[in-house]
Parts: structure tokens; sequence; C-alpha cells
């Protein structure tokens, strides 16, 4: 299952590794965050999204309007570790996640989904359906966790890097 990772950073780190491509793609080789951060599925990010959607509440959970650019002169045996694609992780500074927190503060996962439709759901493509089947319990846990882990760093005043995980 895809997932995106959150990488909650200090401004200090948050500065540096948006100045610092290959520092960046260290740190994030090595899997040095530790406990800074979490993972999500996709398809509950969707979900996630498309609830906020109908609520009135749009925001981007998968990306944002920054990223990091990988360089033109990385080397052919670091850019294998990535795949395919250029490693640009999404930044999201300390306002951006001040917003998320917010709207996710406000609005509980129960209500998201009393207000839903599952018939529109299915028809706007949403992979997850909470009324028709067992992720439910899942999800919600997952946006209570998505909902504290912006909190935390809302509190602290971090940014938060965003990358496939």
């Amino acid at each position: 299952m895809s997932a995106l990772r959150y990488a909650n950073l200090s401004h200090d780190q948050l500065t540096r590794y948006t100045n610092d491509w290959y520092a960046l793609a260290e740190w994030w080789q090595e899997g040095a965050w530790g406990d800074a951060g979490i993972s999500v599925p996709t398809k509950s990010l969707d979900l996630f999204e498309f609830l906020l959607e109908g609520a009135g509440k749009p925001i981007r959970l998968q990306s944002s309007e920054e990223f990091i650019s990988q360089p033109d002169d990385v080397e052919p045996w670091l850019l294998s570790e990535f795949g395919d694609v250029p490693f640009e992780p999404f930044r999201m500074a300390p306002a951006d996640v001040a917003v998320i927190a917010a709207v996710l503060r406000r609005h509980p996962f129960d209500a998201l989904v009393a207000r839903a439709d599952p018939e529109e759901m299915a028809a706007a493509g949403v992979a997850l359906v909470p009324d028709r089947g067992r992720r439910k319990d899942y999800d919600k846990s997952s946006y209570e966790e998505l909902a504290r882990f912006f909190g935390d760093a809302e509190t602290k005043g971090e940014g938060v890097i965003l990358f496939d995980d």
C-alpha cells in the first residue's frame, strides 16, 4: 500500500534541508527521522481530503506549493536509490502546518463521515468509503493521529517535509 511520510522538523532543520538537498537525501536514506513523523496511506489521505472538501474546508494533505528540487548534478548511483522519479519532497512551512492543524482540529472524523454521502464518494472515485467496509475505525485512528501530529508540530512551531514512503 502506498503511503506518505510526514516528518516534522525544527526551524533550523527545515532551513538546512530546504537549502541542502544532499543533506536531506542522506537524512532520508538513513531513516534518521526517528520518531519525527508519521506515515499515512495515500488512500486514507484521499478520503480525508474528500471529506474536508465536502465540509467546505479543502486542504492539501498530499502536497504543498513548495518542493525541494533535486539538483541537476546528482550522481547516477544516488539517483538509483530513489527509483525513476526525482526525489523532490514537499515542504510545509510552520504557517501551512498551523492552517492544516486548525482545520483538522475543528473537523472531527465522525462528523465529517456523518455528513458524507457514500454514493457520492464512490462516484468521485474515493477508494475508501467508510460505510462500505471495515476500515472506518482504522481511518478514524489515522485521521486522529494526523490531527495530533499537525497539532504538535503547530505547538512547537515546526515545519514538515512530506515524502513518498
